[in-house]
């Protein structure tokens, strides 16, 4: 496995979470189409063999050759991309049990090894927790990525999901926290960093643009290019291309006016440090 790794071009970030629901697929998305807006040849893969649901996003569910097909041996893994925003290539996966049966996931890392050599990035979105597709996807990544929320059970399997890299010998790049609040500020974040020994790499806001988006079947980074999670996110693609972002891109001084979800008592999940 070491001799494919070493063959591959892109650089391939594998994005994972303990928990479901930290947002960790809708990261995925907006990250890839922000890396390909940054004109980077950029592929994302929905590895997600059993809930898979970035076609869903994206308007592919009724794409007939899929990761599915791929991994079974049954159609040219050339045959399975689609377009995306930007110029994105996206790798979707299946919506059918049957396809998910059918599959084999070892054969995962010979898709990346083809596809490899083609584009800058590679962004894997993972199933949730721990399962043999997910460690062959940690396996064959240059960096892991963690997606958490700022809640005890999210905290904690990403806690978890810290030590299964590890023990695939891999150490986590560091964590985006998604769907932050006000309440969760620069203490709070600083406290749960320590906490995890893992650095907080983005900081998300919880943004109604992303349920919008979601709807509209159209990834936030481009309906809703100024709110402030795309911002948030096109910060964090220029970062790992080596890009300075313009000023009043980081401003947010073209911020769109979109309604934004400001939930009221978020409760942290530990007990502020008494000094």
């Amino acid at each position: 496995m070491n001799k494919v790794v070493k063959k591959m071009a892109a650089k391939i970030y594998t994005i994972t979470s303990g928990k479901g629901g930290t947002g960790k697929s809708i990261f995925a998305v907006n990250l890839a189409v922000a890396l390909a807006g940054l004109a980077k040849k950029t592929l994302l893969i929905d590895a997600d063999l059993g809930m898979a649901n970035i076609g869903l996003m994206l308007g592919l569910e009724n794409k007939k050759i899929t990761l599915h097909e791929a991994l079974a041996d049954e159609a040219n893994v050339s045959d399975t991309l689609c377009d995306g925003p930007n110029g994105l290539k996206i790798l979707p996966c299946g919506i059918s049990l049957q396809g998910f049966k059918k599959a084999d996931p070892s054969k995962l890392k010979d898709v990346i090894a083809e596809l490899a050599p083609n584009f800058e990035f590679i962004i894997i979105d993972t199933p949730t927790g721990m399962n043999h597709i997910t460690a062959t996807a940690i396996e064959l990544c240059n960096e892991v990525l963690l997606v958490l929320t700022p809640e005890i059970t999210s905290i904690a399997d990403g806690s978890k999901m810290k030590t299964v890299a590890a023990l695939l010998g891999k150490e986590v790049t560091g964590m985006v926290l998604n769907r932050t609040m006000p309440v969760h500020d620069e203490p709070y974040r600083e406290k749960l960093a320590k906490s995890l020994d893992l650095k907080i790499l983005e900081v998300l806001p919880d943004d109604v643009s992303v349920h919008n988006s979601i709807v509209g079947k159209s990834p936030v980074v481009t309906k809703y290019p100024y709110s402030e999670i795309s911002i948030a996110v096109n910060r964090f693609a220029a970062l790992i291309c080596g890009i300075k972002m313009p000023d009043e891109e980081m401003k947010g001084q073209k911020k769109q006016k979109t309604e934004k979800s400001r939930l009221a008592g978020a409760k942290l999940p530990f007990s502020p440090s008494k000094k």
